[in-house]
């Protein structure tokens, strides 16, 4: 086969030129041209005029130096602009470089597909990196770049593992060194580090190129998805343990209000050996620990009934920074910053109190060697952009509570867990692990949002967002007077449990009422249907079998309308609540023998 029919089958045009760069051999012309128009003229003819002085450079530098080289053209005809690829090697004999050849593409159609993917590479919402056989980023799109907050030189040439965050650094590098070995990794997910210090989560695909050995990757931003996976989780595990809760929280608190009720009726029957008070205040109090616990579980579920009122946090935080003085040891100080013109806020005061001394207690643990506790408020909006980076943040008008404290601080992984219930770091016997769940589920229930913010041996700051309510305060009262008030009116008691009831009798006989005792509903109805005396006030338990405390009562008050109601409730979700009268009053077990009296005596003299 003769080299001119090797160089006639060629794709690319393959021309020879002598050293004045004349065409001496050309196996075929571009569009338009002829072999008379171009063999015998020189290259610089041919030329597009823009083109005409690389074109010398280059050519010429071949001649001198030997070593090949290829430059890019644009030419103009009767179809149109192409680009034209061309490579310049020379002609060698035993008397040295006598010309050159040289191969011409037509690369039009590739460089237009080349920009079409550029555009796509950079106008793509997704991000787009080109990363070297070194893990050096040798090119990312504006998005890679906007995502991470980085200008684009910036991240050229910078190992890719410098932006992962530093737990996830070596899997990261593990799954790059497998990838270049040939191996495929797809939906790998990792956590990186934007320039102001912010963490995102990254899920990731990529593939290597065998040619170049570089790896193209591309990724998509999941942390909103993975944020709301988490709260998901959370609500979950909040729900199952409110399911637990409140399961066991009726029969629970109905078994410890007759332990309490007991323990009361023994401790007030008279004079007693000492070591037998003792035994009874110990019962009282292991009692009360134990309801206290059940408590906590049902504010963490948010099943906990809550008694809203507008209030002045700044007067709620100081009536608890009086009391936390007595808590705390004198080695902690306390100091509180109340915010000006603070908005009111609409929750439970008892609630509230909770929370602050939760934290003001973990505070204290925190500080074992003493410190500072700052307790501070005021008025503070949140936007969009902070909202999107704190789950279960709404945008509005909030009042803020800060509880802080230069304690010891937490790790990231312990404040990962810090609100899940049963989660502690503390030692065997300190603690249950429910008191920030406890708050957790408070703030939520009172539609808030709580964040916190901590390092090791720096402190923590917990920050409480509460809806501004701009109605005026209520002024949360004085002390209650500590004499249990008594009275002589006939009172019928509805409760299915049979140790309540008798513990109800004793304490309400014993506080001068005449006490009628039923078990249920319809014996309620049927005792007030034939009664022949008055009956003043029914107490009715909120869940009993067949009829519950609102359908008792609805029914109760065709029979007697100037008949008055006090409901207990051991636990009772909302379907119990939901069809209570308005302005109805609900007593939560187990409650103390002078709560009760009290509350009885309130709705006798209304």
């Amino acid at each position: 086969m003769t080299l001119d029919v090797i160089l006639g089958s060629a794709l690319d045009i393959v021309a020879v030129l002598d050293r004045e760069l004349v065409l001496r051999y050309v196996n075929r012309t571009a569009y338009g041209l002829q072999l008379r128009d171009v063999i015998g003229h020189t290259v610089m003819e041919l030329a597009p005029p823009d083109y005409r002085e690389l074109v010398r450079a280059s050519y010429s530098e071949v001649l001198q130096s030997g070593a090949a080289t290829r430059i890019e053209t644009m030419y103009r005809d009767a179809q149109g602009l192409h680009i034209w690829d061309v490579r310049i090697g020379p002609i060698r004999t035993q008397e040295g470089i006598i010309g050159l050849i040289c191969f011409t593409s037509n690369v039009t159609e590739q460089r237009r597909a080349d920009a079409d993917r550029d555009r796509f590479f950079s106008l793509s919402l997704d991000m787009l990196v080109v990363i070297g056989a070194d893990g050096a980023i040798k090119r990312a799109n504006p998005a890679f770049s906007e995502v991470l907050g980085y200008e684009p030189d910036e991240l050229l040439g910078a190992p890719f593992s410098r932006l992962v965050h530093p737990d996830d650094r070596t899997r990261s590098l593990d799954a790059f060194e497998r990838m270049m070995r040939g191996s495929r990794v797809s939906d790998l997910e990792n956590r990186y580090m934007r320039k102001d210090g912010e963490i995102l989560v990254f899920s990731w695909r990529a593939t290597v190129d065998p040619i170049t050995g570089d790896m193209y990757a591309v990724a998509r931003d999941i942390t909103a998805q993975r944020m709301t996976e988490a709260q998901l989780r959370h609500s979950q595990k909040m729900e199952a343990v409110g399911q637990l809760a409140g399961g066991i929280a009726h029969d629970f608190n109905n078994l410890m209000l007759a332990i309490l009720g007991n323990a009361e009726l023994a401790l007030q029957s008279g004079p007693q050996v000492r070591e037998v008070v003792d035994c009874l205040e110990e019962i009282e109090g292991a009692s009360r620990r134990a309801a206290d616990l059940t408590r906590q579980l049902l504010a963490f579920s948010r099943r906990q009934p809550l008694h809203p009122i507008p209030i002045d946090l700044n007067q709620l935080v100081r009536g608890v920074t009086k009391m936390l003085r007595r808590l705390l040891p004198e080695s902690i100080s306390i100091e509180f910053i109340p915010g000006r013109e603070l908005a009111s806020v609409n929750a439970d005061p008892t609630q509230l109190e909770q929370v602050i001394l939760n934290l003001s207690l973990n505070a204290r643990d925190a500080m074992e060697r003493g410190g500072q506790l700052t307790l501070e408020t005021s008025n503070i909006a949140l936007d969009e952009r902070y909202c999107q980076q704190h789950a279960g943040a709404r945008p509005g008008s909030y009042v803020l509570l800060r509880v802080t404290d230069t304690g010891s601080g937490m790790s990231p992984e312990v404040r990962e867990h810090i609100f899940e219930p049963f989660f502690t770091t503390k030692s065997p016997h300190r603690g249950t692990g429910l008191g920030l769940s406890t708050v957790y589920g408070i703030v939520q229930q009172h539609d808030g949002s709580i964040d916190v913010i901590s390092e090791p041996d720096m402190g923590s700051s917990f920050e409480i967002y509460l809806p501004a309510d701009y109605r005026a305060a209520t002024d949360l009262g004085a002390p209650i007077d500590s004499s249990p008030p008594r009275g002589r009116e006939t009172l019928l008691v509805a409760e299915d449990d049979e140790r309540v009831r008798r513990v109800a009798e004793l304490l309400l006989r014993r506080a001068g009422y005449r006490t009628l005792v039923v078990a249920n509903g319809a014996q309620a109805i049927r005792v007030l249907r034939e009664a022949d005396h008055p009956i003043h006030l029914v107490l009715l338990d909120l869940v009993m079998p067949e009829l519950s405390g609102p359908e008792t009562w609805e029914r109760m008050q065709s029979l007697r309308p100037d008949l008055r109601v006090l409901f207990t409730s051991g636990y009772a979700d909302e379907r119990y609540r939901e069809r209570l009268p308005p302005g109805a009053e609900v007593l939560e077990k187990p409650f103390r023998v002078q709560e009760l009296l009290r509350r009885i005596r309130k709705r006798l003299d209304e």
